[in-house]
């Protein structure tokens, strides 16, 4: 029997600084300072040491606001100024996020994703032939009219300037382990390149991934996929995979929209042929091939419709009656870019400068990423074997209420902190303004008895 070690809670309710030890811990490991600060040298983040420290820029950008909306880029700088105990010119903050910035993100973003993509860990119940499961998909998010000439959007009037966040997130735990930008109009499909390192990994694909193309690059290097079917296709099915009781009916040689036709049976399992496309390479011509792959139709119990999926798994590996709970674990991915758009502060992004949408965003994927990265690390520390009850969204919450506080430890480890007196304290309260537009409240003192 699997012993819970239930987190303790104060008087009034919250997590005891146990769990938050547990967070600063897990970001000081995937975020390290050290490297930080050698690859900020090295891009040209800061090209002299000034008041800002990028350790510390970096930081404040991931976590020093709690992001319930558009994102105000001047209350970055007033988290900054105010967590380090600084007096900084808004424009001296602004010049700091530079492209040179961005491509630090960026790169502790595929730190993180890399580290993720690494340590694997099988997946629990009847899918444990598989050495992961892998949902993907996209998102698309507007940004500001003029960035139409580098992220094109496809809709005139809402949207001419959108980008499109492809993602692929880990079912069971939910983080991040690839991820790319790109323009709305570009292909689902063409957005990863399928690998080895894809080998063994079922993948979930929603419809807009429906190419047999991409099915069979991922089935030449050992890859598993899931996918749905458009009801349009009409391919012809060889070969039967279940064997029916009396005299069922043949579907062999019959296409897709007319082997259902009258059809009662609660599952169906079949080979279908699809023409599948090989790019040309080193001067040869591209042509097309014949693939068989697998077909599940599944029918719906009221309306008696079927819903059909496709995929390389052999039936040892995944069972037809498990096909359609298997595919609903590709919803965990809608639950990731959830949590960028609505805790994250993916949805909205007010600049116009291409640097600065591309650091906004880049830290709302690594909030989301490093969030739920956290929350399996803490789940399997203080309650194994009960990852399913901890929702999500509920821990985004806590998490956007506790990165003040984890801000505030981790910035106090650094060499260059030094604590405040009450006076330096007070300074950082003064109206910057004061001599310019002196307050009402000052006329009062001047007044003669």
């Amino acid at each position: 029997m699997i012993e819970v070690v239930q987190p303790k809670l104060n008087p009034r309710g919250s997590v005891t600084p146990s769990l938050r030890s547990a967070v600063v811990d897990l970001l000081s490991t995937h975020v390290p300072e050290r490297w930080v600060r050698e690859r900020a040298g090295m891009l040209g983040v800061v090209l002299r040491v000034g008041k800002v420290d990028p350790y510390a820029l970096v930081m404040v950008i991931l976590l020093g606001v709690v992001v319930r909306g558009p994102i105000n880029i001047a209350q970055l700088g007033q988290v900054y100024c105010r967590v380090c105990g600084l007096s900084l010119a808004r424009s001296a903050f602004w010049a700091r996020l530079s492209p040179s910035l961005a491509v630090l993100l960026w790169e502790i973003l595929e730190r993180v994703m890399t580290d993720a993509s690494l340590k694997r860990e099988r997946p629990p119940g009847s899918l444990g032939a598989f050495r992961d499961v892998l949902a993907v998909d996209s998102s698309v998010v507007k940004v500001h009219d003029s960035l139409r000439c580098v992220w094109k959007g496809t809709r005139r009037n809402s949207a001419r300037a959108a980008l499109k966040v492809h993602a692929w997130v880990r079912v069971f735990t939910g983080e991040l382990v690839k991820a790319k930008l790109s323009a709305e109009a570009y292909g689902d499909s063409r957005a990863f390149r399928i690998g080895h390192d894809e080998r063994g990994v079922l993948l979930l694909f929603d419809r807009g991934y429906a190419s047999p193309s991409l099915w069979r690059r991922v089935d030449s290097v050992g890859g598993y996929f899931l996918s749905r079917i458009p009801k349009g296709w009409n391919q012809q099915i060889v070969r039967n995979n279940l064997r029916c009781r009396g005299r069922a009916r043949s579907l062999v040689g019959k296409t897709l929209r007319t082997a259902f036709v009258g059809l009662h049976r609660p599952i169906v399992d079949v080979m279908v042929t699809f023409r599948c496309r090989i790019r040309g390479y080193a001067g040869a011509k591209s042509r097309k091939v014949d693939h068989d792959f697998r077909v599940i139709a599944v029918r719906h119990p009221k309306t008696g419709e079927y819903a059909m999926v496709v995929t390389n798994a052999p039936p040892h590996m995944l069972a037809a009656h498990h096909v359609r709970a298997v595919y609903r674990l590709r919803w965990e991915v809608e639950t990731f870019f959830k949590i960028t758009k609505s805790g994250c502060g993916m949805n909205e992004l007010p600049s116009s400068k291409r640097a600065f949408v591309q650091i906004l965003l880049t830290a709302a994927l690594l909030r989301a990423t490093l969030s739920m990265r956290a929350r399996a690390a803490l789940v399997r520390r203080f309650a194994p074997g009960q990852e399913h009850r901890v929702n999500p969204l509920q821990w985004t919450r806590w998490w956007s209420d506790e990165l003040r506080i984890v801000l505030r430890t981790l910035l106090f480890t650094l060499s260059s902190w030094t604590p405040r007196t009450a006076a330096q304290e007070l300074a950082l309260l003064f109206d910057p303004n004061h001599l310019r537009r002196p307050p009402l409240r000052s006329l009062f003192m001047r007044l003669q008895v």
